[in-house]
């Protein structure tokens, strides 16, 4: 069977030369069709990486006003040193028969206490941290309204509600860590507010994108994502689950 067959003739503009291509109409089809077929999954690619990038911008966001109040909590901290130290000049020159009453621990948190060592919340990982995805944190699915505590002390720079993300919240522990809780069905905490570790701060939930109760949970260091099961590798896994499940 005969195809009709196409040629294409290509003229230099620079020169005299041309080129001339020949195909069939198979051929004509099997490239139309190829050249459709990768647009329209280079218009799909595009379409969902969308909600990605709109997530980092907005993670990127919450971090810039985080470093920004830290410059802030750092100038307070400086501040209370400064009359700290102040107390303790006056008093030696004036004396005092009473012992001073501030408290090292009313001024700054304990060092130890603002270290990560309590976990979220209880659950299993069904997305782990991945900075090739832009997923920095990971992904703790338990039954909604499941309790949520801070990590560690600290002071909260957000809590607040966004499409993506849901209801949030942010804690500046201030040391250069920060955690954030992401989809919560409730915060509990304000923005400003002192913060225990241990604290009761939010519930599961299955706010904002998302698609089932699951706690999106992240840590930063400086400015930089971590990996949360560094701080916490007892965690199980949805692939441990699913092994366990199997050998039973």
């Amino acid at each position: 069977m005969k195809f009709k067959k196409y040629k294409i003739l290509f003229i230099s503009p620079f020169n005299d030369k041309t080129w001339q291509s020949e195909f069939n109409r198979p051929t004509l089809i099997a490239g139309v069709s190829l050249i459709a077929f990768s647009f329209i999954a280079s218009l799909l690619l595009i379409l969902l990486s969308v909600p990605i990038v709109r997530e980092y911008f907005k993670i990127t966001a919450i971090n810039k006003e985080i470093e920004q109040q830290k410059e802030i909590i750092d100038n307070i901290s400086e501040t209370l040193d400064d009359i700290g130290l102040m107390k303790s000049y006056i008093e030696n020159i004036i004396g005092s028969d009473n012992q001073s009453t501030l408290a090292d621990n009313n001024i700054r948190f304990m060092v130890t206490d603002n270290i990560p060592d309590i976990q979220p919340t209880d659950g299993i990982i069904s997305n782990e941290f991945n900075l090739d995805t832009l997923h920095f944190g990971i992904d703790i699915v338990n039954d909604q309204s499941t309790p949520i505590v801070a990590i560690a002390n600290g002071v909260v720079i957000y809590s607040d509600y966004s499409k993506e993300l849901g209801n949030g919240v942010v804690i500046d522990h201030q040391n250069g860590y920060y955690s954030h809780y992401y989809h919560n069905e409730e915060n509990f905490v304000q923005k400003n507010e002192k913060i225990d570790r241990g604290m009761l701060i939010a519930k599961v939930g299955n706010t904002g994108v998302s698609t089932g109760p699951h706690l999106h949970f992240e840590i930063w260091k400086d400015g930089l994502p971590v990996d949360p099961l560094i701080f916490f590798p007892g965690f199980s896994k949805k692939s441990d689950k699913f092994e366990q499940e199997s050998n039973e």
